[in-house]
């Protein structure tokens, strides 16, 4: 009797996790992982690797570099270029070339992708017009990320954005001011 209750908690375990799983490839073979391993590169690999380091290193810097203590103190920003140049850069470096998050990434991928779906969008950018495409959509991407970036610097002149902080202003400061102030 004892092997029969290990068997149905043994089914039950299995049938949870297949149940949990949803849309995800349930058992995944050495051919689906090297479909999912190609189809990364192609895809969320390829735009890590795009990652303008070097500017987000700037970014991080300049936006230091920007606080009065920093403007104010010559040593800290020295220490801020420096931090930028090496710890700051390391990190982010470190960070999107992680195994964890390329793991996380598969993961994700895992849940949506069966391996038909896999096989036929690498089938296709095998082809010549696949291979257009491919080459297109990433550069496509690149150019669509610098134009993000700067719409999104300039975000705070557009009129849109603006009428938004002015409406901020006039529908959360009168509440702001009848909240009970901290006094230390």
């Amino acid at each position: 009797m004892s092997n029969f209750k290990g068997m149905v908690s043994a089914g039950a375990l299995a049938l949870a996790i297949v149940v949990g799983l949803g849309n995800a490839q349930a058992a995944t073979s050495p051919k689906y992982e090297a479909a999912l391993e190609r189809y990364y590169a192609m895809t969320y690999g390829h735009q890590i690797e795009q990652l303008g380091i070097d500017e987000l290193s700037e970014k991080f810097r300049e936006g230091a570099m920007s606080k009065p203590e920093a403007k104010a103190c010559p040593a800290l920003g020295k220490a801020i270029d420096e931090f930028s140049k090496n710890e700051f850069r390391k990190a982010i470096t470190d960070y999107f070339h992680s195994p964890e998050l390329k793991a996380q990434i598969l993961a994700a991928m895992r849940k949506q992708l069966t391996e038909a779906d896999l096989n036929a969008y690498l089938a296709f950018v095998d082809t010549p017009a696949g291979k257009q495409y491919l080459q297109h959509s990433q550069a496509s991407n690149v150019e669509v990320e610098k134009a993000m970036t700067e719409m999104t610097d300039k975000m705070d002149e557009s009129p849109a954005f603006k009428a938004m902080m002015t409406d901020m202003v006039t529908k959360l400061v009168p509440v702001m001011m009848t909240c009970p102030r901290d006094k230390k």
